[in-house]
């Protein structure tokens, strides 16, 4: 039979081992913070892509809507704030969000197709090199 001596009452973690759980405990909660920064990021990013997405759909669907009188040539950019609300066409400082579209008419399938490519841009107010540009593009059959 094996018997291990009894512990001394000096025993204890060295300071080696106290070091490297330090180190342990620090290298986790780093990765931790860094984790949250690019989850904030994410976020933030795919709230306004969503945004963005409402607000060409929103506006797609008024395009829709209209008749063959008011159906539009041409598509003069506007700007809206964080709820969506149309400012206008006139950039201010509430603006967040930018829609630009551009009203291509193809050559087939049919000549009362057009095709819409919208781009949102955001922050408005910034220069555009900074800005964020999110794409769409649908095929709208004008109104008899």
């Amino acid at each position: 039979m094996i018997t291990f001596p009894p512990a001394s009452p000096r025993s204890g973690f060295s300071l080696v081992e106290v070091v490297v759980a330090i180190g342990i405990v620090s290298f986790a909660v780093l990765s931790t913070f860094g984790l949250l920064s690019v989850a904030t990021d994410t976020n933030r990013r795919a709230r306004d892509e969503q945004a963005a997405a409402q607000l060409v759909q929103n506006e797609f669907q008024r395009i829709r809507s209209l008749g063959s009188a008011q159906f539009p040539g041409t598509y003069v950019t506007r700007y809206y704030d964080a709820d969506l609300t149309d400012l206008g066409t006139t950039l201010n400082s509430a603006a967040i969000y930018q829609l630009q579209i551009a009203i291509v008419t193809p050559a087939a399938p049919a000549a009362a197709d057009r095709i819409f490519n919208a781009e949102v841009h955001y922050p408005a107010n910034a220069p555009s090199a900074n800005q964020s540009v999110v794409r769409f593009t649908t095929l709208i059959n004008v109104p008899p």
